[in-house]
């Protein structure tokens, strides 16, 4: 496949910003076991950060700026059953890979939300604020490394991976810390309240611990650990969740136990994830593969801000996380063909 970006200019709560145009691979799909509850939530503060792009040579906390444009390309075949699970391979630099997701009940697999709005088309739309292939030698323009206090070390803590990638020639690779409390994330501005994001996610342990951790958040500060709100699409008792504050909303099949049927997805493996996050409602949908996972109504509204993905760690394990081709948007991204 091709890439090909176009940039368009917007302007985002008063800052100026670019948007980068460009073209995504293929899904993978996933399922997995452990035990027992988790801990405590952290929370983002302050108001909206930085702009978006594609992919740069920028430092890690930087601003607004012009990406690079790349080329790359992958093969990917799939097929859906209507039992409820999906099946796919996909091929990159990393190698190819093999995956299955399955759950109980009937989870929905339309490819538009019953709450979202558009058609998705993968790759990255128009519209997008924030968009990175990380194809750029340096962490992506427009993104934050947070906390901030760790901005030093972002480069030890987070680094541009050439050996395992989802599609073109890189990912962002996030590094294993300790077992404990291990905030590394990269934070991007939403673009409002209500919004899409769509991330291709691989871990070196199954998605699904038995302790809380998380993946990627929708924040009503900038990024910040420890104010504002939270919502976490997160792991605890062996499944994927939701978690705000320590509200858990369970995927589909799951109970609050491992070894129920809750959605966990394989190590080792590209995931295609993709989230609506409607803070003007009060709700929040979950997809993994392209099967609804996590459909959650009547949270409080929240007045989302930032963006954030990487590796929240409350309790552990320790593991290496990989993110290739994010996007963030008004509409849905949907995975690309």
């Amino acid at each position: 496949m091709t890439f090909h970006r176009e940039i368009a200019r917007f302007t985002w709560v008063g800052i100026s910003c670019l948007a980068l145009s460009a073209a995504a691979a293929g899904c993978s799909d996933g399922a997995g076991d452990s035990s027992d509850t988790g801990g405590a939530g952290g929370s983002g503060a302050g108001t909206g950060g930085a702009s978006s792009v594609s992919s740069g040579t920028g430092n890690p906390a930087a601003s607004s700026s012009n990406g690079s444009t790349s080329n790359g390309s992958t093969t990917s075949n799939g097929s859906t059953t209507s039992n409820g699970s999906t099946s796919s391979s996909s091929s990159g630099g990393g190698g190819d890979t093999s995956t299955s997701t399955t759950s109980t009940g009937t989870p929905e697999t339309s490819a538009t939300s019953s709450t979202g709005s558009g058609t998705p088309t993968g790759g990255c739309p128009a519209s997008a604020t924030f968009c990175s292939d990380f194809e750029g030698d340096g962490l992506p323009e427009g993104a934050t490394y947070r906390p901030s206090y760790q901005a030093q070390d972002a480069l030890k803590n987070m680094a541009i991976d050439s050996s395992i990638f989802h599609a073109g020639t890189r990912a962002l690779r996030v590094n294993p810390g300790g077992s404990g409390y291990d905030w590394r994330m990269l934070s991007v501005p939403s673009p409002g309240s209500t919004f899409w994001v769509r991330l291709h996610v691989r871990s070196s342990v199954d998605l699904g611990q038995s302790e809380h951790n998380a993946y990627f958040q929708a924040m009503t500060g900038d990024g910040e650990p420890n104010l504002g709100d939270n919502m976490e699409v997160a792991e605890q008792y062996c499944q994927l969740v939701l978690n705000l504050h320590d509200e858990v909303t369970l995927s589909t099949g799951g109970e609050t136990r491992c070894g129920s049927n809750g959605v966990k997805l394989p190590k080792d493996q590209w995931h295609c994830m993709e989230a609506y996050f409607d803070g003007a409602k009060g709700g929040v949908q979950v997809y993994a593969n392209g099967t609804k996972i996590i459909d959650k109504t009547g949270v409080k509204t929240l007045n989302y801000k930032t963006f954030s993905f990487g590796y929240l760690g409350f309790h552990g394990p320790a593991r290496t996380m990989w993110y290739d081709d994010v996007a963030v948007a008004p509409e849905r991204i949907g995975c690309a063909p």
